[in-house]
């Protein structure tokens, strides 16, 4: 592609490593990966940090993307990733005969960006509804991303228990919610009303971050569970599929 601007792709190339990276990364550690002279990635760091895009720890001289970009994302909305994930949700409704939700964490709450529905009669409409966390599948998955404290905080308190399948033991919580994150998969079979079920798989960064979430939601008189969780590789391959559509190239 002969329309891009060399210097602007080099310097988010190197915002994108930094984000990407577990550990914050030293100005040769960023360079090397971004596969730029070090010179130049120096020069770039620092008019990426002007702007505050990234910010270097003056002890350890390693870097992090800064409050700025923070202050980009809240202009933004979510059209772009509801349209590349469009043809995945679809392909699953379609393969499954269920409903399909594109899903993101939200301060603190689950938004619903998009869904997907089959050609059955019988549809899930989960508009208005209020699901606890740790009853349904996409609630679990976002518990097992955040910090130990903030999860263990939630699962002190008092737990909701709709449905007589609904999981409220603590403990059995934490160990299953570690899975979850494990997997990148949590299912919730009958445990926010007994006539749903669902499967939910994690879309993350390169950092293994979650970024989003794509849930399938179906009826229990169709589906046991062994056979929902069969449906693991599918949803591991929808999720890498939207991975890979939003991931610039």
């Amino acid at each position: 592609m002969t329309d891009r601007v060399q210097s602007v792709e080099r310097a988010l190339l190197l915002l994108e490593e930094i984000a990407a990276s577990p550990v914050p990364p030293t100005a040769p550690e960023i360079a090397q990966r971004a596969g730029i002279n070090r010179a130049t990635a120096w020069r770039l760091l620092s008019t990426l940090e002007h702007f505050d895009l990234v910010e270097r720890d003056p002890d350890s001289g390693r870097y992090t993307v800064a409050y700025g970009a923070v202050r980009l994302s809240m202009a933004t909305n979510a059209s772009s990733l509801v349209r590349r994930a469009r043809p995945v949700l679809e392909r699953l409704a379609k393969e499954t005969d269920g409903t399909v939700f594109l899903e993101v964490a939200s301060r603190g709450a689950l938004v619903t960006l998009d869904e997907a529905r089959s050609t059955s009669p019988i549809q899930v409409d989960l508009t208005g509804v209020l699901i606890p966390l740790h009853c349904g599948s996409v609630g679990k998955l976002y518990l097992a991303s955040l910090p130990a404290d903030e999860r263990a905080s939630y699962l002190a308190g008092l737990l909701d228990q709709p449905t007589v399948h609904t999981h409220t033991d603590p403990v059995a919580l934490e160990e299953e919610l570690r899975a979850c994150a494990e997997s990148g998969i949590a299912v919730n079979y009958m445990e926010h009303r007994e006539e749903w079920c669902g499967i939910t798989a994690a879309i993350r960064d390169r950092a293994g971050r979650d970024l989003a979430y794509v849930n399938v939601t179906l009826p229990t008189y169709k589906w046991t569970l062994e056979q929902l969780r069969s449906l693991t590789p599918a949803m591991q391959a929808a999720a890498r599929a939207i991975e890979a559509a939003v991931r610039p190239v």
